[in-house]
């Protein structure tokens, strides 16, 4: 079966590259944010996708949800909505991964814009009891229901509840999840206040794009859907 992986980075999907094309059961697509995420799942399934995977990083919301804990979805919360993913995918994955990360199945909530404060974190886990927050999966998750395919989410934690994520850091990405390095580095350069948050910011990240290569090595060619 073909799989349609979903990705708000370049980089996140980069973390596949231990798994070799030719043996791939998987096409993959990256861009931020839940229009890109959509546009990117129905392009995945007019080319032959029948499953689709929200892979990536993902905001902790709950106090377990710590950096490069790998998060395996439930459910997704978009709005009021509740939608379940695959249990016999979930599941699957779940046995592949084994021991290589520290992996919590709960649910995962949809934003449609960052949430880069604790208060703003600790509001949404309240809200919807979700132990992640990302702003593709909950687009991925419409798709796939409106399709009638199977879904998963698995997501690496790169800022835990307690970490600040400044706003001005998203528009240093392009809308094809591309980092701009050097309006990044000006950024940064002009609040240099901000580089101790910073510094803890790409520690944690480091520990999430970790995480996610030791899943991807363990996941196989399918994703841990069908034969290995």
């Amino acid at each position: 079966m073909k799989i349609g992986v979903v990705s708000g980075l370049p980089r996140e999907t980069d973390c596949l590259s231990a798994i070799p094309e030719s043996e791939r059961a998987f096409a993959t697509f990256a861009g931020i944010g839940p229009e890109r995420a959509e546009e990117g799942a129905r392009a995945l399934i007019d080319q032959g996708a029948r499953a689709l995977m929200s892979f990536g990083v993902a905001g902790g919301l709950s106090a377990e949800a710590a950096a490069g804990v790998v998060v395996l979805a439930t459910t997704v919360v978009d709005g009021p909505r509740r939608i379940e993913a695959s249990a016999e995918w979930r599941a699957a994955i779940q046995s592949r991964i084994g021991d290589a990360v520290a992996v919590i199945e709960a649910p995962v909530a949809g934003a449609d814009r960052m949430v880069p404060t604790p208060e703003a974190k600790l509001a949404l886990h309240e809200e919807t009891r979700a132990a992640a927050c990302d702003m593709e999966s909950h687009a991925v998750a419409r798709v796939a229901v409106e399709n009638g395919i199977p879904f998963a989410v698995v997501r690496s934690i790169s800022d835990p509840r307690g970490r600040v994520v400044p706003k001005w850091v998203l528009r240093c990405v392009t809308p094809a999840g591309d980092v701009r390095k050097g309006a990044l580095a000006w950024q940064a350069v002009k609040r240099p206040w901000a580089l101790a948050n910073l510094v803890g910011l790409a520690g944690d990240s480091g520990k999430a794009f970790a995480g996610l290569r030791r899943v991807a090595g363990r996941l196989g060619p399918g994703l841990g859907l069908g034969a290995p």
